[in-house]
């Protein structure tokens, strides 16, 4: 009973906390970072991979990003894109390697921890989760989805044991 109980509790605090790709997408242009990051507008795979989400060609936007991804590895707003892309498919593992390589990009990002820390809840992947969701309320303490995310993922390693 208790572990379905944390199975309906998982499954509503990750469509609470979900990744939302019309909310991704409504922060595809983010304040510039102090350092300089590389401009998604300039890669044209990837502008155009925006173009193709907002007409919901899913497919075409993926291969896009793929494209985009190539030409500029450090681009992280394409693995972010991507990431996203891979959780509404439900390709956790692909998730946590592009939201992994967003953490390696932009080091000091609370949200491409939260990212991380949500794909890996979803392969069940508790201490992980828990691992990352700290580190994102590190960086920012006043996030609240984090600290929701860290006593989520603490709940679920403690009764994982």
């Amino acid at each position: 009973m208790r572990r379905k109980r944390v199975r309906v509790y998982l499954t509503a605090a990750i469509a609470a906390l979900g990744l939302n790709l019309f909310e991704v997408m409504a922060t595809l242009n983010p304040p510039p970072l102090a350092t300089a990051a590389p401009n998604p507008q300039t890669n044209l795979h990837y502008t155009a991979a925006v173009s193709r989400l907002k007409q919901k060609d899913l497919q075409g936007a993926m291969r896009e990003l793929n494209q985009a991804i190539q030409l500029d590895p450090s681009l992280a707003d394409a693995y972010t894109l991507r990431g996203v892309l891979f959780m509404g498919e439900k390709k956790y593992q692909k998730a946590i390697e592009d939201f992994a390589q967003v953490t390696h990009l932009q080091p000091k990002s609370a949200e491409a921890y939260m990212n991380l820390a949500k794909s890996q809840l979803m392969l069940k992947d508790y201490r992980a989760a828990l691992q990352s969701a700290t580190k994102a309320k590190q960086i920012d303490p006043q996030n609240q989805d984090a600290s929701l995310l860290v006593n989520l993922a603490q709940s679920l390693v403690d009764s994982a044991q």
